[in-house]
Protein backbone atom coordinates (compact mmCIF):
# COMPACT_ATOMS: atom_id res chain seq x y z
CA UNK A 1 0.00 0.00 0.00
CA UNK A 2 1.36 3.41 -0.96
CA UNK A 3 2.22 5.74 1.90
CA UNK A 4 0.15 8.90 2.32
CA UNK A 5 1.65 12.37 2.07
CA UNK A 6 1.07 12.71 5.81
CA UNK A 7 2.96 9.50 6.61
CA UNK A 8 5.90 10.53 4.41
CA UNK A 9 5.97 13.98 6.01
CA UNK A 10 5.92 12.61 9.56
CA UNK A 11 8.69 10.14 8.77
CA UNK A 12 10.84 12.92 7.27
CA UNK A 13 10.30 15.08 10.34
CA UNK A 14 11.28 12.23 12.68
CA UNK A 15 14.44 11.45 10.73
CA UNK A 16 15.56 15.09 10.64
CA UNK A 17 14.82 15.52 14.35
CA UNK A 18 16.71 12.35 15.35
CA UNK A 19 19.77 13.30 13.29
CA UNK A 20 19.83 16.84 14.61
CA UNK A 21 19.50 15.86 18.27
CA UNK A 22 22.27 13.26 17.90
CA UNK A 23 24.61 16.13 17.00
CA UNK A 24 23.98 17.81 20.38
CA UNK A 25 25.90 15.22 22.37
CA UNK A 26 29.38 16.64 21.83
CA UNK A 27 28.35 19.95 23.43
CA UNK A 28 26.43 18.59 26.43
CA UNK A 29 27.44 18.05 30.04
CA UNK A 30 26.20 14.53 30.81
CA UNK A 31 26.00 15.34 34.51
CA UNK A 32 23.66 18.34 34.22
CA UNK A 33 21.94 17.52 30.94
CA UNK A 34 22.67 21.10 29.82
CA UNK A 35 25.10 22.49 27.29
CA UNK A 36 28.58 23.18 28.62
CA UNK A 37 29.07 26.79 29.72
CA UNK A 38 32.17 27.16 27.54
CA UNK A 39 29.93 27.15 24.45
CA UNK A 40 27.37 29.66 25.73
CA UNK A 41 26.77 33.38 26.19
CA UNK A 42 23.95 35.37 27.80
CA UNK A 43 21.99 37.94 25.79
CA UNK A 44 19.15 40.46 25.81
CA UNK A 45 15.82 39.90 24.08
CA UNK A 46 16.49 39.80 20.31
CA UNK A 47 13.20 41.58 19.56
CA UNK A 48 12.99 44.44 22.07
CA UNK A 49 16.44 44.49 23.67
CA UNK A 50 15.17 44.14 27.25
CA UNK A 51 16.62 41.80 29.89
CA UNK A 52 13.43 40.93 31.79
CA UNK A 53 12.34 37.36 31.20
CA UNK A 54 11.09 34.18 32.82
CA UNK A 55 12.46 30.69 32.28
CA UNK A 56 9.85 28.49 30.66
CA UNK A 57 11.57 25.11 30.13
CA UNK A 58 14.76 23.27 29.24
CA UNK A 59 14.83 21.26 26.01
CA UNK A 60 17.67 19.02 24.79
CA UNK A 61 20.27 20.98 26.75
CA UNK A 62 18.99 24.50 26.03
CA UNK A 63 17.06 26.93 28.25
CA UNK A 64 14.10 28.68 26.63
CA UNK A 65 12.88 31.95 28.14
CA UNK A 66 10.01 34.36 27.44
CA UNK A 67 10.48 38.12 27.41
CA UNK A 68 8.17 39.84 29.89
CA UNK A 69 7.89 42.94 27.67
CA UNK A 70 7.26 41.65 24.13
CA UNK A 71 6.58 37.92 24.81
CA UNK A 72 9.46 36.84 22.55
CA UNK A 73 10.55 33.23 23.14
CA UNK A 74 14.27 32.63 22.75
CA UNK A 75 17.24 30.61 23.94
CA UNK A 76 19.15 32.25 26.79
CA UNK A 77 21.98 31.50 27.17
CA UNK A 78 22.66 30.82 23.50
CA UNK A 79 25.62 29.29 21.68
CA UNK A 80 28.45 31.69 20.87
CA UNK A 81 29.08 32.41 17.20
CA UNK A 82 32.22 30.23 17.32
CA UNK A 83 30.33 27.31 18.88
CA UNK A 84 27.45 27.64 16.40
CA UNK A 85 29.89 27.60 13.49
CA UNK A 86 31.50 24.46 14.89
CA UNK A 87 28.11 22.83 15.33
CA UNK A 88 26.88 23.55 11.81
CA UNK A 89 30.22 22.59 10.28
CA UNK A 90 29.97 19.14 11.83
CA UNK A 91 26.23 18.74 11.47
CA UNK A 92 25.66 15.99 8.89
CA UNK A 93 21.93 16.56 8.52
CA UNK A 94 21.19 17.45 4.91
CA UNK A 95 17.95 19.40 4.86
CA UNK A 96 17.66 19.09 1.09
CA UNK A 97 17.42 15.31 1.19
CA UNK A 98 14.62 15.48 3.74
CA UNK A 99 12.70 18.06 1.71
CA UNK A 100 13.24 16.08 -1.50
CA UNK A 101 11.74 12.95 0.08
CA UNK A 102 8.74 15.01 1.21
CA UNK A 103 8.56 17.33 -1.79
CA UNK A 104 4.79 17.41 -2.33
CA UNK A 105 4.33 18.85 1.17
CA UNK A 106 6.99 21.53 0.73
CA UNK A 107 5.98 22.33 -2.86
CA UNK A 108 2.59 23.51 -1.64
CA UNK A 109 4.20 25.75 0.98
CA UNK A 110 6.77 27.12 -1.47
CA UNK A 111 4.11 28.00 -4.03
CA UNK A 112 1.91 29.66 -1.43
CA UNK A 113 4.76 31.87 -0.22
CA UNK A 114 6.07 32.68 -3.67
CA UNK A 115 2.60 33.66 -4.89
CA UNK A 116 2.18 36.08 -1.98
CA UNK A 117 5.63 37.61 -2.47
CA UNK A 118 5.64 38.00 -6.24
CA UNK A 119 2.24 39.72 -6.17
CA UNK A 120 4.06 42.62 -4.47
CA UNK A 121 7.02 43.00 -6.84
CA UNK A 122 8.23 42.54 -10.42
CA UNK A 123 9.64 39.23 -11.64
CA UNK A 124 13.43 39.46 -11.84
CA UNK A 125 16.21 38.24 -9.55
CA UNK A 126 15.43 36.11 -6.49
CA UNK A 127 17.84 35.23 -3.68
CA UNK A 128 17.14 32.31 -1.35
CA UNK A 129 19.10 32.37 1.93
CA UNK A 130 19.92 28.84 3.03
CA UNK A 131 18.80 27.47 -0.32
CA UNK A 132 19.90 23.87 0.41
CA UNK A 133 19.68 21.81 -2.80
CA UNK A 134 17.65 24.50 -4.56
CA UNK A 135 14.16 23.02 -4.55
CA UNK A 136 12.52 26.39 -3.88
CA UNK A 137 14.72 27.98 -6.52
CA UNK A 138 13.60 25.27 -8.97
CA UNK A 139 10.02 26.46 -8.53
CA UNK A 140 10.98 30.12 -8.79
CA UNK A 141 12.99 29.44 -11.95
CA UNK A 142 9.99 27.72 -13.55
CA UNK A 143 8.03 30.93 -12.98
CA UNK A 144 10.57 33.12 -14.76
CA UNK A 145 12.83 34.24 -11.91
CA UNK A 146 16.62 34.45 -12.23
CA UNK A 147 17.75 32.33 -9.30
CA UNK A 148 20.49 32.99 -6.75
CA UNK A 149 21.22 31.35 -3.42
CA UNK A 150 23.39 31.22 -0.34
CA UNK A 151 24.14 27.83 1.24
CA UNK A 152 26.89 26.98 3.73
CA UNK A 153 26.57 23.21 3.28
CA UNK A 154 29.07 22.50 0.48
CA UNK A 155 27.38 19.30 -0.70
CA UNK A 156 23.97 20.94 -0.97
CA UNK A 157 25.28 24.15 -2.55
CA UNK A 158 27.02 22.11 -5.25
CA UNK A 159 23.80 20.24 -6.00
CA UNK A 160 22.02 23.56 -6.35
CA UNK A 161 24.72 24.98 -8.63
CA UNK A 162 24.53 21.91 -10.84
CA UNK A 163 20.87 22.77 -11.46
CA UNK A 164 21.87 26.12 -12.91
CA UNK A 165 21.28 28.32 -9.86
CA UNK A 166 23.96 30.89 -8.96
CA UNK A 167 24.87 29.86 -5.43
CA UNK A 168 27.59 31.09 -3.07
CA UNK A 169 28.78 29.24 0.02
CA UNK A 170 28.81 32.34 2.23
CA UNK A 171 26.73 34.00 4.90
CA UNK A 172 24.61 36.98 3.88
CA UNK A 173 27.09 39.52 5.27
CA UNK A 174 29.90 37.98 3.20
CA UNK A 175 27.94 37.57 -0.03
CA UNK A 176 29.40 39.04 -3.23
CA UNK A 177 26.35 39.63 -5.39
CA UNK A 178 26.29 42.75 -7.57
CA UNK A 179 22.63 42.26 -8.35
CA UNK A 180 19.57 43.66 -6.61
CA UNK A 181 16.71 41.29 -5.86
CA UNK A 182 12.95 41.45 -6.21
CA UNK A 183 12.58 38.75 -3.55
CA UNK A 184 14.95 37.63 -0.81
CA UNK A 185 13.61 34.52 0.92
CA UNK A 186 14.30 32.77 4.22
CA UNK A 187 12.65 29.36 4.32
CA UNK A 188 12.85 27.95 7.86
CA UNK A 189 16.14 29.81 8.31
CA UNK A 190 15.31 33.03 10.17
CA UNK A 191 14.69 31.25 13.50
CA UNK A 192 18.30 29.99 13.36
CA UNK A 193 19.74 33.52 13.25
CA UNK A 194 20.70 35.15 16.54
CA UNK A 195 20.56 38.73 15.24
CA UNK A 196 17.40 38.95 13.18
CA UNK A 197 17.51 42.75 13.01
CA UNK A 198 21.00 42.76 11.49
CA UNK A 199 19.93 40.16 8.93
CA UNK A 200 16.85 42.12 7.87
CA UNK A 201 18.87 45.31 7.45
CA UNK A 202 21.44 43.50 5.30
CA UNK A 203 18.71 41.96 3.16
CA UNK A 204 16.94 45.31 2.80
CA UNK A 205 20.07 46.82 1.23
CA UNK A 206 19.98 44.17 -1.52
CA UNK A 207 16.37 44.74 -2.56
CA UNK A 208 15.16 46.50 -5.68
CA UNK A 209 12.96 49.56 -5.14
CA UNK A 210 9.84 47.38 -5.09
CA UNK A 211 11.58 44.31 -3.65
CA UNK A 212 10.26 42.25 -0.73
CA UNK A 213 11.54 39.84 1.89
CA UNK A 214 9.76 36.49 2.28
CA UNK A 215 10.10 34.62 5.57
CA UNK A 216 8.71 31.32 6.79
CA UNK A 217 9.26 30.70 10.51
CA UNK A 218 7.83 28.48 13.26
CA UNK A 219 5.43 30.52 15.38
CA UNK A 220 5.57 30.59 19.17
CA UNK A 221 1.93 31.73 19.00
CA UNK A 222 0.89 28.43 17.44
CA UNK A 223 -1.60 26.29 19.28
CA UNK A 224 0.77 23.32 18.95
CA UNK A 225 3.62 25.18 20.69
CA UNK A 226 1.38 26.56 23.43
CA UNK A 227 -0.25 23.24 24.27
CA UNK A 228 2.70 20.87 23.93
CA UNK A 229 5.44 23.35 24.93
CA UNK A 230 8.69 21.38 25.41
CA UNK A 231 7.15 18.33 23.71
CA UNK A 232 6.82 20.37 20.51
CA UNK A 233 9.60 19.85 17.96
CA UNK A 234 9.68 23.60 17.35
CA UNK A 235 11.89 23.73 20.43
CA UNK A 236 15.12 21.87 19.71
CA UNK A 237 17.32 23.53 22.33
CA UNK A 238 20.15 24.62 20.04
CA UNK A 239 19.35 25.60 16.45
CA UNK A 240 16.04 27.41 16.91
CA UNK A 241 17.48 30.32 18.83
CA UNK A 242 14.64 32.82 18.21
CA UNK A 243 10.96 31.84 18.11
CA UNK A 244 8.84 34.79 17.10
CA UNK A 245 5.14 35.31 17.55
CA UNK A 246 3.12 37.86 15.60
CA UNK A 247 3.70 40.71 18.06
CA UNK A 248 7.43 40.16 18.58
CA UNK A 249 7.96 39.84 14.83
CA UNK A 250 6.06 43.08 14.21
CA UNK A 251 8.25 44.84 16.75
CA UNK A 252 11.45 43.56 15.13
CA UNK A 253 10.24 44.51 11.65
CA UNK A 254 9.24 48.03 12.72
CA UNK A 255 12.64 48.56 14.33
CA UNK A 256 14.19 47.71 10.94
CA UNK A 257 12.01 50.30 9.14
CA UNK A 258 10.09 47.59 7.31
CA UNK A 259 6.38 46.81 7.05
CA UNK A 260 4.45 43.55 7.11
CA UNK A 261 2.72 43.47 3.71
CA UNK A 262 1.20 40.01 4.06
CA UNK A 263 1.05 37.43 6.85
CA UNK A 264 -0.43 33.94 6.73
CA UNK A 265 -0.50 30.97 9.05
CA UNK A 266 0.28 27.52 7.63
CA UNK A 267 0.31 23.90 8.92
CA UNK A 268 -2.52 23.64 11.48
CA UNK A 269 -1.01 20.60 13.31
CA UNK A 270 -4.35 19.45 14.70
CA UNK A 271 -3.40 15.83 14.03
CA UNK A 272 -0.21 16.22 16.07
CA UNK A 273 -2.14 17.88 18.91
CA UNK A 274 -4.74 15.14 18.84
CA UNK A 275 -2.03 12.52 19.26
CA UNK A 276 -0.54 14.40 22.19
CA UNK A 277 -3.87 14.85 23.97
CA UNK A 278 -4.58 11.15 23.52
CA UNK A 279 -1.35 10.29 25.40
CA UNK A 280 0.38 9.21 22.20
CA UNK A 281 3.62 10.30 20.54
CA UNK A 282 2.63 13.51 18.73
CA UNK A 283 4.83 12.83 15.70
CA UNK A 284 4.56 9.07 15.18
CA UNK A 285 0.95 8.13 15.88
CA UNK A 286 -1.66 7.92 13.14
CA UNK A 287 -4.06 10.39 14.76
CA UNK A 288 -7.11 8.19 14.23
CA UNK A 289 -8.98 9.81 17.17
CA UNK A 290 -9.04 13.28 15.62
CA UNK A 291 -12.72 14.08 16.21
CA UNK A 292 -12.65 12.86 19.81
CA UNK A 293 -10.55 15.87 20.85
CA UNK A 294 -10.83 18.56 18.19
CA UNK A 295 -14.31 18.21 16.75
CA UNK A 296 -14.98 21.87 17.59
CA UNK A 297 -12.02 23.14 15.56
CA UNK A 298 -11.12 23.07 11.89
CA UNK A 299 -7.86 23.58 10.04
CA UNK A 300 -9.29 26.73 8.49
CA UNK A 301 -10.20 28.28 11.85
CA UNK A 302 -6.71 27.62 13.21
CA UNK A 303 -5.03 29.20 10.18
CA UNK A 304 -7.36 32.20 10.02
CA UNK A 305 -6.55 32.92 13.68
CA UNK A 306 -2.79 32.82 12.89
CA UNK A 307 -2.40 29.84 15.23
CA UNK A 308 -0.82 27.44 12.74
CA UNK A 309 2.60 25.90 13.30
CA UNK A 310 4.37 28.38 11.00
CA UNK A 311 3.99 31.90 9.68
CA UNK A 312 4.66 33.04 6.12
CA UNK A 313 5.40 36.76 6.09
CA UNK A 314 6.11 39.24 3.29
CA UNK A 315 8.04 42.34 4.30
CA UNK A 316 8.71 45.50 2.36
Amino acid sequence: MAKSVKEIHNKARRNMWDQSIANHKFFMDETTGLFKEEFLEKRFCPACGQDHYINIFVKQGGQYVRCLKCQMVYLNPVFTDVALTAYYTNNKVEQGLVVSDDFSFYEELYNKGLTAAQSRTSVGNILDIGCSTGLFLDIAKSKGWKTYGLELNEIESEISRNKGHKVESHSLENANFDEKFGIISFWDVFEHLKDGAKTLRLAKELLTDDGVILIQIPSSDSIAARVMQEKCNMFDGLEHVNLYGVDSLKLLVENCKLNILDIKSVIPELGVLNNYLNYENPYTSAGDNFKSVFSLFSDEEILQSLLGYKLQVVLG
